[in-house]
């Protein structure tokens, strides 16, 4: 008798454990996307419609065992389409996340040591402070110039902006108010390709049109520290180790071992080193090499290309990882989140991307609103904002959690889906419930 009733709890427990839900409902992952898209194609004058729709479909894709590799394709496009006609002004055709005020492309974005604070710069010539917190607000206006401003980057202590001209040289702009008026905007005319700050130091390394790598402080003394025979589109130091690495047109990358530090050796020897022991250049192929940057853990160096791709290069082991393959056309720049854990790449394409480094399987988030290349990105110092310039004169801010888009639906759409809109756009054979609880 005993082992009947062991054989009838065992097939009980068997019973109730076939009949269980798989970890991922393909039926609830087929509705999202298909609401999702739904919501995508719907017009943007049936406003609440569009938004509810999108709304639900992230309940569903947070809360209902639901494949979430799907979401970033997906869930985040419905989400942000849904708060761009939420927030459109039609006098001024702006949507909600847009910011303007350039007059010419917005070719960098760099946020200030505090973190409500971020720079633009333009062909326009000029570099804007804007205010996160106030986008619409009218920004300061931090530099002026005739020359067309080809990037700008910021020092790590984040008192000077160094704007980086095309073919005309560059400048060193204090960002902090200095009422001895002891320190000011310095000048440096001599023509560069590109030119970077060291980490830590009030120095920075750029590469003259021949070639030369030149180290100067800002008294402007120059040192000579290595020379290249390519074009440099791009130089990134590693604060870790002090290694110099350059991107170049014919698509080699090119490194030098901390050629700038002279502290205690004469010229000659730095030069004969840099001949003989810290040169490398690694072939990657013919495709041109536009942008770097290395995680945060200092391991990971990341390199966009002009074929649209991004080699993730192994510092240590000087090897490539692997590669990541989505834009259709040159990557212009690329940045690691804060935690290094995701990467933001901008293009030519006319979209941003980012990127989640922990698994490979997971699509990117999509940010293609602009209405033209889009030619810089930037983390916000927290990882949870990105900003994104382009050849459309525009700023754009963009949440990386669609948890704020959904919250932000909400916020301003006052009702849930009517039981009539839920048996169109969910179904009869799911139990109605309301979209925005109030």
């Amino acid at each position: 008798m005993r082992y009947v009733l062991i054989i009838i709890t065992l097939s009980m427990a068997l019973s109730s454990f076939s009949q269980k839900e798989p970890a991922n409902n393909p039926k609830i992952t087929e509705l999202v996307m298909s609401m999702s898209q739904r919501s995508l194609v719907m017009p943007g004058y049936l406003t609440d419609l569009k938004a509810l729709v999108a709304r639900q479909a992230y309940e569903f894709w947070k809360n209902g065992n639901t494949e979430l590799y799907v979401s970033h394709l997906n869930v985040y496009q419905a989400l942000y389409q849904a708060n761009k006609y939420l927030g459109y002004d039609s006098a001024r055709d702006m949507t909600y996340n847009q910011v303007g005020f350039h007059s010419n492309t917005v070719t960098s974005v760099v946020f200030s040591s505090d973190p409500n604070f971020y720079y633009s710069s333009s062909t326009d010539g000029k570099i804007l402070k804007w205010n996160v917190n106030e986008p619409r607000n009218i920004p300061e206006v931090v530099y002026e110039s005739e020359k067309i401003i080809q990037s700008i980057e910021m020092s790590s202590d984040g008192k000077i902006l160094m704007a980086i001209f095309y073919q005309k040289g560059l400048a060193l702009i204090p960002t902090v108010q200095n009422p001895q008026k002891d320190i000011s905007v310095l000048e440096d005319p001599q023509p560069v390709q590109t030119a970077t700050f060291i980490p830590g130091e009030r120095k920075y390394l750029s590469v003259t049109k021949e070639g030369d790598l030149i180290l100067k402080g800002f008294d402007a003394q120059a040192k000579n520290v290595g020379k290249t025979a390519l074009k440099v589109n791009k130089l990134k130091v590693d604060q870790q180790n002090g290694t110099v690495y350059a991107g170049t047109e014919q698509g080699v990358l090119e490194a030098w071992e901390k050629p700038y530090e002279v502290k205690e050796s004469p010229i000659e020897d730095i030069m004969k080193n840099w001949h003989e022991q810290s040169y490398f250049g690694y072939e990657l192929g013919s495709f041109a090499i536009n942008c770097l940057d290395i995680n945060p853990d200092g391991n990971t160096l990341a390199i966009g290309r002009d074929r649209g791709d991004v080699i993730l290069w192994d510092i240590s082991k000087k090897e490539l990882i692997r590669i990541i393959s989505g834009h259709q056309s040159t990557v212009t720049d690329i940045q690691f989140s804060p935690n290094g854990k995701l990467l933001l790449t901008t293009s030519r394409d006319g979209s941003a991307r980012i990127w989640d480094l922990s698994d490979s399987r997971k699509l990117p988030i999509i940010l293609d609103d602009h209405n033209d290349w889009v030619f810089t990105g930037s983390f916000n110092p927290s990882g949870s904002q990105v900003i994104t310039g382009g050849g459309d004169e525009y700023i754009r801010t963009w949440p990386v959690d669609p948890a704020f888009f959904a919250s932000r639906i909400c916020e301003l759409v006052d009702r849930s889906l009517t039981q009539e809109e839920w048996n169109e756009f969910v179904g009869i054979n799911i139990p109605y419930e309301g979209t925005c609880r109030k």
